[in-house]
Order: structure tokens, then C-alpha cells, then sequence
């Protein structure tokens, strides 16, 4: 039977892998929809529309956070839990964890640390960059790192771990090094000239020719450099450059005949407020090599190829032939989780208990430490009014995003 356009669209192969994207409430999988679980008990399914409608607008929800192995046809009927442990500090060398501190009834049946993501052959996508796990004897990247991924049996033993971490002083810090930094993630401008009447097509635009980058920047500051030079890239990036040189330029003379209009602002680092915090369920049967997630994520398909990259090379019996990623609805994050990396942590717990279905579930405070943040960001606006006819003859924004 040939495959609809539709199962081709959401079958791929990346690095040997193969990928599905599809939602547990599927058409084609209708023994999944009666599966769902909504909060109380006896709620009826309506025949028409989404089955977390009603839910959703009385104040319920339905979201990865919402599932349990149980729920899931097929599944083992156990849920096991694992704990991302991340450092509440990034001015010190990391020293390992102090596991002998934990009640002996939250003693976890694995941890996995950056010795072993690296020991399996595990690759971080180039979009998250850095290690995923802070190594023992370096500083961590940023507040909030992962140092550790602790997998257990049982939720009453996960629970007791869960608080004693947030509560106690359980990782060992050592030297203080001060934060640490890096060199600037890249730079790019933006560059529109209107044609000369309304409606006329533009004389320049980003969506006709492109971005364009500096491609070199000054090596004190970082700032990139918009000079118009000769360039591998050709005529087109040159172009954009000069217009983009001649619009600052207009912006930035004294010309009594317009007025210019300049202010400078500042935001301050931002925690999205999701609805839900982020979740996951993993479950990697080794005997068929398949690896099943459910994950609330803006970009499913995304996060799988993520998934796929991190796997790529990893050892044999650590490497899944097939990853199937199941999600209730996009946009469950609300947008505030695009390109998050907790995916690729929802997949390693399952990878390192193989067998198990496991569950990886921030709390409130869990969130905000370790979440995606809209970082700080600084801004200059730049506004000409012709002095004559009151139009708006040129603007320009600057601006300087903080990485983190």
C-alpha cells in the first residue's frame, strides 16, 4: 500500500534513524484517544473537537504531564522517574555530588553524568552548545546546568530525592573561577528600502535578497563590523551592506530640516510562565530497538530530530533504529518552549534504564531554575520624521540580545 502524503510528510531518516512525529490522539490510531486522561473521573469524550476543550476553558488540561505508562496501549503498565539534578551556581569548579547525604530510601538506582553521555558516544545538536552535563573539575555554562540524571524505580523514592535536593546542599563545589564566558552567538541586520510610492515593489529587502552577517567583527568588543568590503559571499552581501551603511548614516546626521527621534531601553531577564512545566515520558524496548516519547513541545518534529542528532553515533546497544515522538497538541508550551533541550534529557533516562518506562517532570521550582529564559536585552530606536510632510522618511533598531 502507498503511503498518503500525509505519512510521508511526517516519516524521516536522520542519522540513520528512523523518525515519526504523531499526535496521541491520533485518527489512525483511534484506541490511543480513549486513553487520555483528563483531570477527575467519568469525563466523556465529545464526539466532535478536541478532546481537552472542555478541560481547557473549565481550568483542566491535557498535556505530556497528564500521561502516565498506563495510559499508553502497548506500554509497560510501570512508571519509573528520573531527576535532572542542575548546579544552583556557576562561579565554581563542580566536585561531584554528595549522594552519601540522601536518606537511604531516596538512594537512586543510576545516575548518569557527562562521563557517561560521553562514554556512550552521545552528540550535542550544534544549537544547544556545550555539554549537556557539566563535567566534574569545570565550571558550569550558566545557572541551572545539569550535572546529573538520577533514575529510580519507584516515585516515593524520586519524591524523597526530589526535596532533599531542593532543600539540602547535596553538590560539591569547589575553586571559585567566576562566570564563564564565551564569544558571541552571531550577529545580523536586517535592511528594508521602500520603493518610491506607496505599493511600489522595495528597492531592497531582506525577504527578496536574504539576511545578511558581518562576517567578521571587532576583536576587542565583539560587535560585528558592517563595513562594505569585498566578500566570499558576493554581491549581494555587499549590497545590503552599503544600504545598510547609507541608512545609519542618514540616521546618524544633523540635518535641521528633520526631526530624529532617539531613545534607548532596557528589558530585564524574563521566566516564560507556562501553564504546565515541561514534561516528558520515554520508554526504549531494546529488543526492538525502539524508542517512544511523549513531550509537550512547540516543534515535535524539531525536538525529534534532536533526538535523532543526539543518538546519531551513540554505541550499539545504546542506539535506537527507530524514534516514534507522540505529542498531545502543538503549542502546549505556549511558544515559551521552542528549541527547548529537554527532550534530549527525556531520551537519555529512557536510553540508561532500558526496559523501564521513565518519567522526567519539573516542578514549579524546577522550572524556573532550569526553564528557557528570554534574557536580558538592550535597545536603541532610532526614528526620522521628514520636518515638511510629517512622514516617517527612515527608522532603525538596534539591538543586543544576551545569550545566557
Amino acid at each position: 500500500m502507498r503511503p498518503s502524503r500525509r505519512d510521508f510528510l511526517k516519516l524521516a531518516s536522520v542519522c540513520g534513524i528512523s523518525l515519526s512525529v504523531s499526535p496521541v490522539a491520533s485518527a489512525q490510531v483511534p484506541d490511543i484517544a480513549a486513553s487520555e486522561t483528563l483531570p477527575g473521573r467519568g469525563v466523556s469524550h465529545p464526539a466532535l473537537g478536541r478532546v481537552d476543550g472542555v478541560a481547557k476553558v473549565t481550568g483542566g488540561k491535557l498535556y505530556a504531564a497528564d500521561f502516565r505508562a498506563a495510559d499508553l496501549p502497548g506500554w509497560p503498565a510501570t512508571t519509573h522517574h528520573a531527576l535532572l539534578v542542575r548546579a544552583p551556581g556557576a562561579t565554581h569548579l563542580y566536585e561531584g555530588l554528595d549522594l552519601a547525604a540522601l536518606p537511604p530510601e531516596a538512594t537512586p538506582t543510576l545516575v548518569v553524568t557527562a562521563e557517561d553521555i560521553n562514554r556512550i558516544g552521545a552528540r550535542v545538536p550544534e544549537f544547544y552548545a556545550g555539554d549537556l552535563f557539566c563535567p566534574v573539575g569545570t565550571t558550569p555554562l550558566y545557572l541551572g546546568q545539569p550535572v546529573a540524571l538520577l533514575l529510580f524505580e519507584t516515585f516515593d523514592a524520586y519524591d524523597v530525592a526530589r526535596v532533599a535536593f531542593r532543600d539540602g546542599n547535596l553538590l560539591k563545589f569547589g575553586k571559585e573561577t567566576g562566570p564563564r564566558t564565551g564569544a558571541n552567538y552571531g550577529a545580523f541586520r536586517f535592511t528594508r528600502v521602500a520603493g518610491a510610492e506607496p505599493g511600489a515593489p522595495d528597492i531592497y529587502s531582506p525577504l527578496q535578497e536574504g539576511w545578511i552577517s558581518p562576517g567578521f567583527v571587532d576583536g576587542g568588543s565583539g560587535r560585528p563590523i558592517w563595513r562594505v568590503l569585498p566578500d566570499e559571499k558576493g554581491p549581494d552581501y555587499v549590497k545590503g551592506a552599503a544600504y545598510g551603511e547609507a541608512i545609519r548614516a542618514e540616521l546618524e546626521a544633523v540635518n535641521p530640516a528633520v526631526l530624529t527621534l532617539d531613545r534607548s531601553f532596557a528589558t530585564q531577564s524574563v521566566d516564560p510562565m507556562f501553564l504546565e512545566p515541561e514534561t516528558g515520558l520515554a520508554w526504549y524496548d531494546p529488543a526492538a530497538k525502539k524508542l517512544d516519547m511523549v513531550i509537550g513541545v512547540q516543534s515535535p518534529f524539531e525536538a525529534a530530530e534532536a533526538v535523532a542528532h543526539l543518538l546519531g553515533e551513540v554505541q550499539a546497544d545504546h542506539k535506537p533504529a527507530t524514534i516514534n515522538t507522540r505529542f498531545c497538541y502543538v503549542g502546549g508550551g505556549f511558544g515559551g518552549r521552542d528549541h527547548t533541550p529537554f527532550p534530549l534529557y527525556v531520551a537519555l533516562a529512557a536510553l540508561f534504564f532500558p526496559g523501564r518506562p521513565v518519567r522526567l517532570a519539573h516542578d514549579r521550582f524546577q522550572q524556573f531554575q532550569g526553564g528557557v529564559t528570554r534574557h536580558a536585552c538592550t535597545l536603541r530606536s532610532l526614528i526620522v520624521v521628514d520636518g515638511k510632510s510629517g512622514l516617517i522618511t527612515g527608522f532603525a533598531d538596534y539591538h543586543v540580545l544576551e545569550g545566557g
